[in-house]
């Protein structure tokens, strides 16, 4: 592995994978451990301010903050716990700890900037629909979210492209930029973020190794998210 490697990490926002996590830190050992956030929602998260924080959010990211937090709670976590274990064990490592993502006001800014009046419309309506779907949600609904992510992403972006351009493109330019400067500056980066931006910011990078979400749950999907690193 070269000096200055980047190494994505996918991890999914709901799920639990604390020891994976602290394992591939100290196995990879890089001189940066970057994670999808700016530094005002880890702050909330620390403080577990993240409820009161989401609440004086539009109504578009509000509703896709509650889908996150109730599948968090069926599956036995909490939202950015994944975040907090890297950022946690860095420390601990005494490596330098880099917040990639843009702030919240920018990506709302960015939200309201792109989706257009109709997506907006067509959003409102399908949350409606969530209550019903989300209680039907179960092991194989999460395997196949799992599995089929690029499936979904790509839905995502023919339905909502204001949304996506938002939400995936904006933000990977954004932290492609960050990953690059970092990795010239210190060497190796280990970056953690959400699994649907790991083949994004792969096409914006050059010397990339990828860690996929789907590689480290292997073919064990539960509740206990009892996974081991391959």
């Amino acid at each position: 592995m070269g000096a200055n490697v980047i190494i994505l990490v996918g991890v999914a926002h709901v799920i639990n994978i604390r020891s994976q996590i602290e394992r591939l830190i100290m196995h990879e050992n890089p001189e940066v451990v970057a994670v999808e956030l700016d530094y005002g929602r880890f702050v909330a998260l620390q403080q577990k301010d993240r409820d009161n924080e989401v609440q004086h959010m539009p109504y578009i990211y509000r509703k896709m903050a509650e889908m996150q937090q109730d599948l968090a709670k069926m599956l036995g976590t909490e939202v950015g716990d994944e975040m907090l274990t890297a950022v946690r064990t860095a420390t601990a490592l005494g490596k330098k700890v880099a917040f990639i993502d843009m702030e919240s006001v920018t990506i709302m800014r960015e939200i309201k900037r792109n989706m257009s009046l109709w997506e907006k419309i067509k959003l409102t309506f399908s949350f409606l629909l969530v209550p019903f779907v989300g209680k039907r949600a179960g092991k194989k609904e999460i395997e196949d979210v799992i599995n089929r992510e690029e499936y979904y992403i790509s839905e995502l972006r023919k339905r909502y492209p204001g949304l996506a351009k938002a939400l995936f493109d904006r933000r990977e330019e954004y932290m492609a930029a960050r990953l690059k400067e970092l990795s010239e500056k210190y060497g190796t980066v280990m970056a953690f973020v959400g699994d649907g931006h790991v083949d994004g910011l792969k096409r914006r990078l050059k010397d990339v190794k990828t860690i996929r979400l789907r590689d480290m749950l292997g073919h064990t999907v539960s509740y206990s998210i009892e996974i081991a690193v391959k």
